[in-house]
């Protein structure tokens, strides 16, 4: 009896085997459901990822089309010059120089390339014009000092006509020639002048003048007596010194009468003339008629634009044969230089 009870009981304790594969189909199926659950989740993740991608793709094309676009549109069209993305300064220089140098394309060369172009001549520019450095041609300075013949009802003659020229029969007009040169005023800026003076000086007028130019000699203005023009050539004279005008021709006679000047000819130049004034010493002491001078009649002050035996204006004129009024006895003519032709 005991026995069998041992048995019973020890039947009772065991585990139903339905029960058992019940536990594992549940786990089974919840091992299913967090592995969808990943798998789901990765597949979220993966589309995400196409569609970003996607996107990029499509904003890659687009900007390389846009840029493609801005390629070929000139800069003079666009208005702006394109730059680099992301390039700076200093980027661009050295780009630009390693550019340069691969092409063989020197500093100088690009200078040359982007400097304005020189003056080619002066006409066309007014008498006392400023002109910039930068603007003329140094190694061609010959441009730059011209003439013209003077011709009968043309533009020049019709501005001198009855004023410093008048029909004669000493100084035909087709003996005379207008110049226009460059010369330093006394601000030391470069201007435009001009003269009338007889062709027989006319290459020796140019040559000095030049010279002058390029020791950069100081001159306060060059135009023709005509600007000043009076109503008679002596006291136009005058008002043409009054202000410190160099001047060459006019028709007129020496100071005092008697004969003709050789400015009547066309062959003396007048040159700063109040530091260099005409003064006379007939009564024994020095008289002159300029007030604008009166700091100038001692010639050994030292003042800027003298003219003495050292001066180069002096040099120049006298090696080209011309006379200085400042080597005359009585009177003594500073601003004079005259050259007869035999």
């Amino acid at each position: 009896m005991d026995g069998m009870k041992k048995r019973k009981s020890r039947k009772g304790q065991q585990f139903p085997s339905s029960a058992v594969l019940g536990i594992l189909c549940l786990v089974l199926a919840a091992g299913l459901v967090i592995s969808l659950a990943a798998l789901l989740k990765k597949q979220k993740q993966l589309d995400l990822l196409i569609h970003q991608n996607a996107v990029l793709m499509e904003d890659m094309e687009t900007f390389k089309e846009e840029q493609e676009e801005t390629s070929n549109i000139p800069e003079e069209a666009s208005g702006q010059v394109k730059k680099s993305q992301e390039s700076t300064p200093e980027k661009q220089t050295e780009e630009t120089k390693e550019k340069e140098e691969s092409e063989g394309i020197t500093e100088t060369e690009t200078i040359e390339e982007t400097a304005p172009p020189y003056l080619e001549s002066l006409s066309g520019l007014a008498p006392g014009t400023v002109i910039s450095k930068e603007q003329l041609d140094f190694s061609n300075l010959g441009n730059y000092f011209m003439s013209w013949e003077i011709e009968e009802g043309d533009n020049l003659h019709q501005r001198i006509n009855g004023k410093s020229y008048r029909d004669n029969p000493y100084v035909p007009l087709n003996s005379l020639r207008y110049v226009k040169l460059l010369h330093y005023n006394f601000d030391g800026e470069i201007q435009v002048g001009e003269l009338i003076i007889n062709q027989d000086i006319l290459q020796d007028v140019i040559d000095i003048f030049m010279e002058l130019f390029q020791a950069e000699y100081q001159i306060q203005s060059m135009y023709l007596i005509d600007n000043y023009w009076t109503g008679d050539p002596d006291s136009t004279d005058t008002a043409s010194i009054d202000v410190n005008n160099t001047s060459a021709f006019c028709y007129r006679e020496i100071t005092g009468g008697g004969r003709l000047s050789n400015h009547a000819y066309g062959r003396a130049i007048d040159l700063n003339p109040q530091q260099n004034p005409y003064v006379s010493y007939s009564t024994g002491t020095a008289k002159w008629y300029h007030s604008n001078a009166n700091d100038y009649i001692a010639r050994d002050t030292g003042l800027p634009h003298v003219i003495t035996h050292d001066d180069l204006a002096y040099r120049l004129f006298t090696e080209k044969g011309f006379h200085w009024g400042g080597d005359w006895n009585n009177p003594k003519d500073y601003q004079h230089f005259d050259k007869n032709i035999q």
